[in-house]
Formats: structure tokens, C-alpha cells, sequence
């Protein structure tokens, strides 16, 4: 299948990156420009012709653009597209909603939501319409509304409009393409350490048996990891 990843130059995006690539699959992996790739370039180097490196960034219309007809030109069209890139920033570590940095708060919602919006509009024309194409976007168990607490306010908020933006594309689409919100699990990465629970391995396994189909979904929205409902 051709696959298409973003934000994987470590983390939860590289291991989805191994995992694919190692099941047989051809990987567009996107890097934010000025992020180490060093990792992502060595695996690459290690399975030539399989995984093919771009520069993106989410919360630019025109960078994301841009690898969209790069993976137009390579692949012609896609089979599965995850959406990982996102950002925590330091600060929102500590904030709370009324003595929120609301440039923290702007740019979390340039990349965590407006970044989603964008990849739907840049990649939904490349993605096969039979049904069988997945789209999955990376969001978390902080953007749901009725089981969230008070941490990380900027992140939490961008995430539930991210949330929202999935239900309204799926309403939109219909059932032409799969279409998921995904919460990846409390990982064991620099932006989960904190409050990990499982090893990014873990969580790539399950999101790939999503994408491909081995795990069943039905019709639902938002899910965690391995396929199971989460609250809105």
C-alpha cells in the first residue's frame, strides 16, 4: 500500500514509519524542516526505495501542498494517510486556563487543528474512494469534552477541534473513505513520558491493524489504539 505519514522523525511517527515499511508497504514520510531526522534518514538509507522524505509542515498551506504533489507524482494515488504531527508545548505543561499564553494556545491550534484541516484539503483528492481508503488523524484522549481535565489547556482545546473536524469530514464524505480521530495511548515519547503507559511500538501495532484493516472498526468516529470506542 502507499502510505503516507507526518511528523516522523521520532516518537510514535518513526515507529509507524518501521512498522509499515517493514510489512511491505512504501512510506511519504513528512519531517517539519529544522527537526533532527537523523534516525528517519538512517532507516530510510537501511530500506532504499521504500520510504521517501519530505519537508512539511501542517500549519502551512503551502508546504503541505507541496508534498502533496510530490506523493501525487510518486504514488499517484494513496492508500492510507495518518496525520501524527502535533505539538505540546512546554508551557501548556503548566498552564491553566485563566493564565493561559495564548500564543501558546494560537500556535497549538495552527498545527494541532488548523494543520488537520489542512491535510484533509491537500490529501482527500489523492485518496482512493472506494471505501477502502483510511485516513487517520492522531488526536488524543485531552480532546474529549465530557472526560477531560484541567491540564494542558492549549493542547486539549486544539485537539477537541481537531476531534470536531473528523466528525465533520466523516458527515461530509460519507462512506466513501475511513475516516478516524485516534487517541495513541499514553506513551512512553517525549511528549508522553510523564504519564506513560505503553511503549510507541505498541501504539504504532495497533493503529497500523486499524489502517490496514486487520482490526474492525465499524462506524465510529473516534477510538483509541486498538479499535475501541472513545467518549466525545
Amino acid at each position: 500500500m502507499n502510505v503516507v505519514i507526518t511528523g516522523t522523525n521520532k516518537g510514535l511517527g518513526l515507529c509507524l514509519v518501521k512498522t509499515f515499511v517493514e510489512r511491505g508497504h512504501r512510506v511519504l514520510a513528512g519531517v517539519y524542516e529544522g527537526d533532527d531526522k537523523s534516525q528517519l534518514e538512517g532507516f530510510a538509507s537501511a530500506n532504499e526505495g521504500r520510504i521517501v522524505i519530505v519537508p512539511m509542515d501542517v500549519s502551512d498551506e503551502s508546504s503541505v501542498n507541496s508534498s502533496a504533489r510530490i506523493a501525487c507524482d510518486i504514488f499517484g494515488s494513496i492508500d492510507i494517510l495518518i496525520n501524527n504531527a502535533g505539538i505540546l508545548l512546554p508551557k501548556d505543561r503548566e498552564d491553566l486556563i485563566y493564565n493561559i499564553d495564548v500564543k501558546d494556545l494560537k500556535k497549538s491550534l495552527e498545527v494541532n487543528t488548523i494543520g488537520t484541516v489542512i491535510m484533509m484539503k491537500e490529501f482527500l483528492p489523492l485518496m482512493r474512494d472506494d471505501g477502502k481508503g483510511t485516513m487517520i488523524f492522531i488526536t488524543s484522549e485531552a480532546g474529549s469534552i465530557s472526560n477531560s481535565g484541567s491540564s494542558f489547556p492549549s493542547y486539549s482545546i486544539s485537539k477537541a477541534a481537531a476531534n470536531k473536524a473528523v466528525f465533520i469530514l466523516r458527515a461530509t464524505v460519507g462512506k466513501r473513505y475511513r475516516i478516524f480521530a485516534v487517541h495513541p495511548g499514553r506513551m512512553n515519547t517525549e511528549m508522553g513520558r510523564t504519564t506513560a503507559q505503553i511503549e510507541p511500538e505498541e501504539s504504532a501495532d495497533g493503529i497500523y491493524r486499524i489502517a490496514t484493516g486487520i482490526t474492525e472498526v465499524g462506524d465510529i468516529g473516534f477510538i483509541n489504539y486498538r479499535g475501541e470506542p472513545m467518549t466525545i
